[in-house]
């Protein structure tokens, strides 16, 4: 299966999909390393994640765009990361060339903004456009309220507000996950790894504080304290994708 992450506005989350979620779902599923192409000419976030146990990542840019062809006839899955802008006008015209879209999924990540919104909608239509049949999943990036409606009020719509852009009123059946935002998922990075390596750290860093400070070591003792902290936070988050998210993903994946 390849799993496509695309949106032609930047800043709506699709590398953290491509990157931070989608490779531990993929790593669970298959028990080998996810591989991941990042295709972008400005950004390479993928290459901040270079310690990662779970995940294999490989950056090209758009002048290099043919050497994907052979992705498509091969049975492994890939993520494939879409930068904005140029970046996805370009790779979806090569997609008419290579003209390949079995066993494929779209993701089109979606910010909380008016133009996140409008994109995701110009986006689908030209997946559509390529593909009658595409699965195409809609991705409510970086969540952080209860009330999903309001905080996404411009890809829901409203019936007080001019929302012409909302993805109900324009896409019959139109099929949506959400994924939570956590400081975790940023600072991760930090440590070149995904949440998901974080969270299987078994270092007992309680034991490890207790000895730094016994030795007289401060700073130490912080590390490892922070470290926990950092640890057990990602435990959290690693398990609320596992209990909540993957399972959208078997459902809609089908």
């Amino acid at each position: 299966m390849i799993y496509i992450t695309i949106n032609s506005k930047g800043g709506v989350g699709k590398s953290t999909l491509a990157n931070q979620i989608l490779p531990p779902y993929l790593f669970l599923k298959n028990n080998k390393k996810a591989k991941l192409i990042e295709i972008d000419d400005e950004n390479n976030d993928s290459v901040i994640i270079d310690s990662s146990d779970i995940l294999e990542a490989n950056t090209i840019h758009t002048e290099q765009i043919k050497t994907i062809d052979e992705i498509f006839i091969d049975d492994e899955d890939v993520i494939i990361d879409i930068g904005g802008n140029k970046t996805a006008t370009i790779f979806l015209n090569e997609m008419k060339k290579i003209g390949e879209f079995d066993n494929m999924v779209w993701f089109i990540p979606v910010g909380q903004g008016l133009q996140d919104t409008a994109n995701a909608l110009d986006t689908h239509k030209t997946i559509k456009s390529l593909d009658k049949d595409a699965n195409i999943i809609f991705v409510l990036s970086n969540n952080r309220s209860s009330d999903i409606k309001w905080e996404y009020l411009h890809y829901f719509g409203n019936e007080f507000l001019d929302t012409p852009f909302a993805i109900p009123d324009n896409i019959k059946g139109a099929k949506h996950v959400v994924i939570k935002g956590d400081d975790i998922v940023n600072n991760a990075k930090t440590f070149g790894k995904t949440v998901y390596d974080i969270a299987q750290n078994d270092t007992d860093f309680t034991a490890e504080a207790r000895k730094a400070k016994a030795e007289g070591k401060d700073d130490l003792k912080r590390k490892y304290l922070f470290l926990k902290r950092v640890r057990n936070e990602a435990v959290e988050y690693n398990n609320n994708l596992i209990d909540n998210l993957y399972k959208e993903f078997d459902k809609l994946l089908k």
